[in-house]
């Protein structure tokens, strides 16, 4: 085990405290862009390494689509950004799967996490190849996790409109709103079809939850049943170190501001257990007292 002190102890404490479709789709995300760079590098060297990403990204052509069916599934993770600001937008993604991903799977389970993130992408592939076999598409290829994570944002706006989000130099911001502004920019600046398709999906998709239906139910058997939090328990920022409280029927709550237990022998010892038993059994093994300490050492 890594010393407490240690980045790759914070890594392993930060990696399985997440819930299992959110570390899988956050694993798969960063292959496929760590991926992207080296096929770059070996790009630059004159090797045709590039057209790998051809069977993998979405065509806008419909019958390119048919010789590769797989497309559809696969564009949503091929995170083909490059540059500097390629960087900046996958990391950008990559944080808003990670906050609202977590708190969207803890409430309605992994099941419906992953459901929503493959369905999103598929409506948006969808609308863009209809726009395409019309002469509309504005690209001719569609590949990155903003679509699904459009759909992800767009069904929690649906299903949490009014709750409130903290943003650097925004304040609080209901959460349709930024659902909304989200898909205006992406549009505006990527001219990308597949998140208007993405944002339907994730309405609709959110929708049928509020109705009472189970849409991401066939999902749930391949990740095992989660529990989750009350919906009304509000979205935390994971890269904060602290929380601010919030109002929850009349009374001020914060995890934060919760003391901590003192007389603690060796709290190292606790999370190397911890980590132990997941690896063992699995993170639905572990007690609320187990999570609690290990989401708390995570922001430490």
């Amino acid at each position: 085990m890594a010393a407490a002190d240690s980045p790759l102890f914070r890594f392993q404490i930060w990696r399985a405290a997440l819930p299992p479709t959110l570390r899988l789709l956050l694993t798969v995300n960063l292959v496929t862009y760590l991926a992207f760079v080296l096929l770059a590098l070996v790009a630059a060297f004159g090797a045709p390494t590039m057209v790998v990403l051809e069977y993998l990204w979405l065509s806008a052509d419909p019958a390119t689509v048919l010789t590769r069916p797989w497309t559809p599934l696969t564009y949503g993770f091929v995170n083909a950004f490059g540059g500097f600001f390629g960087l900046i937008s996958f990391v950008f993604g990559f944080y808003w799967l990670q906050w609202m991903g977590r708190d969207y799977e803890e409430t309605y389970g992994s099941g419906h996490l992953f459901a929503l993130y493959l369905l999103g992408g598929l409506a948006g592939a969808a609308l863009a190849l209809a726009l395409g076999a019309v002469g509309l598409a504005p690209r001719g290829v569609y590949f990155g996790i903003w679509t699904p994570v459009t759909a992800i944002l767009c069904a929690v706006g649906t299903l949490t409109p009014n709750r409130g989000i903290g943003l650097f130099l925004l304040g609080v911001v209901p959460m349709k709103w930024i659902a909304v502004g989200f898909v205006v920019l992406s549009f505006v600046f990527s001219q990308d079809m597949t998140v208007l398709g993405a944002a339907l999906g994730g309405v609709l998709f959110a929708r049928a939850q509020r109705a009472g239906m189970s849409p991401g139910a066939w999902a749930s058997p391949f990740f095992g049943r989660r529990g989750g939090r009350s919906a009304g328990t509000a979205f935390r920022n994971p890269f904060a170190r602290s929380e601010p409280a919030t109002k929850t029927a009349g009374r001020a709550t914060s995890r934060s501001a919760s003391p901590r237990r003192g007389g603690a022998a060796s709290p190292t010892l606790s999370v190397d257990q911890i980590l132990d038993k997941i690896l063992e059994k699995g993170y639905d093994s572990l007690t609320p007292e187990e999570r609690d300490a290990l989401d708390r050492a995570s922001r430490d």
